[in-house]
């Protein structure tokens, strides 16, 4: 199998690849115990970006097969904006709530599942993520902006 080097994807691993090496570093000066997210997330978004980037993951030889599986710029901003909705929703309502609205916009707007699904499996989310981080790991997560203010 011959690796070439994928130039249409270059310009954005770049900064993922910058992203992934900051907090792989900055991670490393935490505490053994904190350091294990940010640690094994950095590791695999860069053994990603390096699968991406030799081409690993389209590996038909078509250069018009190739162009039909890249993502339009469209998409990759919708994507963006979706992410900063969810960091925006976090920030004002907290982390579990955040986590059921998205999954559920995911699901029914974007997924084309049926309404019931899509709530199903965002309520049983969020209850997971409660009992796991409240009763399981004992800690709180982030309730946002909103919420703390009215405690």
């Amino acid at each position: 199998m011959k690796i070439k080097i994928d130039q249409n994807n270059f310009w954005l691993l770049v900064p993922l690849t910058g992203f992934a090496v900051g907090t792989l570093y900055i991670g490393s000066s935490y505490g053994p115990v904190s350091a294990f997210i940010p640690f094994w997330a950095s590791v695999f978004m860069l053994m990603t970006c390096l699968f991406v980037l030799v081409g690993l993951d389209n590996p038909a030889d078509d250069g018009d097969a190739e162009k039909a599986n890249q993502p339009g710029i469209k998409s990759v901003l919708s994507a963006a904006g979706w992410i900063t909705a969810f960091v925006a929703m976090a920030y004002c309502i907290g982390l579990i709530p955040a986590a059921v609205v998205y999954t559920f916009c995911s699901m029914y707007l974007f997924g084309g599942k049926k309404l019931t699904m899509a709530l199903g499996v965002s309520v049983v989310l969020g209850l997971i993520l409660f009992g796991l981080f409240e009763y399981v790991l004992e800690k709180e997560l982030y309730k946002g902006v909103f919420i703390e203010g009215l405690a």
